[in-house]
């Protein structure tokens, strides 16, 4: 079943590691699906003595501590996803898909697959206890090369909805990133009906739906406030200065913006979460894409021609860049303990260090060692970049939009979120869900 008509010779379908990779990366467009209650474990060293361990205290000595690969095809494979609290949930992570009618065509293909899978686990039978499902990755070898036979699948009867957290990673042009970030985040207004459905499924999917309570609706106001702020900037500020900025620094600065704002939200959850566009190409590199002329602008006597534009525009207390760039800290796992934590950077070591080529807001170079490392993805990929259309395009990735899907919604997230990157990229003005011919 896993054997689509066209395939890739000698692709890999191993989680996407882009920060390794020495080939230049060719607009591609990849998916990661993680469960939220679908455990994997491996076999106990003994069983289990009745009143010993509890339930959950068993199966949490047989989870998996580390990312390990479960079975995978040329397409797409499962894997285990470690959380926080050292809980191995199952993931399914695609290949990057190229950004072209044949790669829109394997992305469908693959999502018919992923929901042949799911239907599969659903029925195939297998043996139950304490009601959940105990499914064998051997039983699942259709869908692609077992890797780790010993593994089993726990999915409790009472979590047979799928609950798929879903994460998409993009190269974009940062000529078309103002646009992609107006548009995701655009609030509906008088338009017609449709066009409001479009902006808010846009929204949903791909920011989070507030009245869940996973991810409030101020990060889409910061998104809108920034696109605008950045439009004011070359509008007004740098008119007065006789100089004709780009798209590119359009987009770049949309971004700056929005991080800022997003950094000073006082977000209580984890740093690669805090923001709805995630810049994995860190922005030292996004600088140095900008042309020549600008740079050189920009980082003029300290940066000082940078400080004053952001000056300019930032409202009141935004605008004090000497506080830390995670106004409050942030917390991991243990608020008690973890609350203040990753608060060495400022704001203004962040924007002054980008323009000299380091991103402060990495692992790599965050100013204080001590759990820089809860970093992650943020910047991880350094001066790695997407090729779009012969031009060196940042890597974004999105990932908290809406939570919980079923594999309807699942699959709209996909393929529409395919659809949007190929058209924004092209110039396209395209929201969420319209129409496109994939070329």
């Amino acid at each position: 079943m896993f054997v689509q008509k066209e395939k890739k010779a000698g692709r890999k379908q191993r989680k996407v590691n882009l920060s390794k990779t020495e080939k230049p990366i060719q607009a591609k467009i990849g998916f990661e699906f993680e469960t939220s209650k679908w455990m994997v474990f491996k076999p106990a060293a003994e069983p289990r003595k009745e009143g010993e361990l509890t339930s959950e205290e068993y199966f949490a000595s047989v989870m998996y501590k580390k990312a390990h690969v479960l079975f995978e095809n040329p397409f797409w494979s499962a894997q285990t996803d470690v959380d926080d609290v050292r809980v191995s949930h199952l993931e399914l992570v695609t290949i990057p898909f190229e950004e072209d009618a044949a790669g829109y065509g394997q992305l469908e293909r693959t999502m018919d697959e992923i929901e042949n899978f799911f239907k599969y686990v659903f029925r195939v039978p297998c043996k139950e206890e304490e009601g959940r499902r105990i499914v064998p990755i051997e039983a699942l070898s259709m869908f692609g090369e077992v890797k780790s036979p010993e593994a089993f699948l726990a999915v409790s009867r009472d979590d047979l909805s799928l609950d798929i957290f879903p994460q998409a990673t993009a190269g974009v042009r940062l000529s078309k990133l103002h646009k992609l970030i107006s548009n995701v985040s655009a609030a509906p207004e008088a338009e017609s009906s449709e066009l409001r459905k479009r902006k808010h499924l846009g929204r949903m999917y791909l920011m989070g739906e507030s009245k869940t309570g996973h991810y409030p609706e101020d990060t889409a106001v910061n998104a809108r406030i920034a696109v605008d702020l950045a439009d004011l900037v070359l509008d007004q500020v740098l008119s007065d200065w006789h100089m004709e900025f780009s798209d590119s620094f359009k987009g770049f600065l949309s971004l700056v913006i929005y991080y800022l704002f997003e950094g000073d939200r006082g977000t209580n959850i984890f740093p690669k979460a805090f923001t709805a566009f995630l810049a994995r190409t860190d922005f030292a590199r996004m600088f140095s894409l900008l042309p020549e002329q600008e740079r050189d602008f920009l980082a003029k006597n300290g940066a000082n021609t940078w400080f004053k534009i952001l000056h300019a525009v930032m409202p009141g207390d935004f605008s004090d860049f000497s506080k830390p760039f995670f106004k409050s800290g942030v917390f991991i796992s243990r608020p008690e303990i973890h609350r203040h934590i990753l608060k060495a950077l400022s704001k203004e070591q962040w924007l002054m260090e980008m323009t000299r080529g380091r991103d402060l807001l990495t692992e790599r170079h965050f100013p204080n060692r001590w759990r820089a490392y809860e970093l992650e993805s943020l910047g991880a990929m350094g001066e790695k970049t997407d090729t779009v259309l012969g031009e060196p395009a940042p890597i974004i990735e999105f990932r908290v939009g809406k939570k919980y899907l079923n594999m309807r919604e699942l699959r709209l997230f996909a393929l529409e979120t395919f659809k949007m990157i190929y058209a924004l990229n092209r110039g396209i003005d395209h929201f969420f869900g319209e129409s496109v011919e994939v070329r």
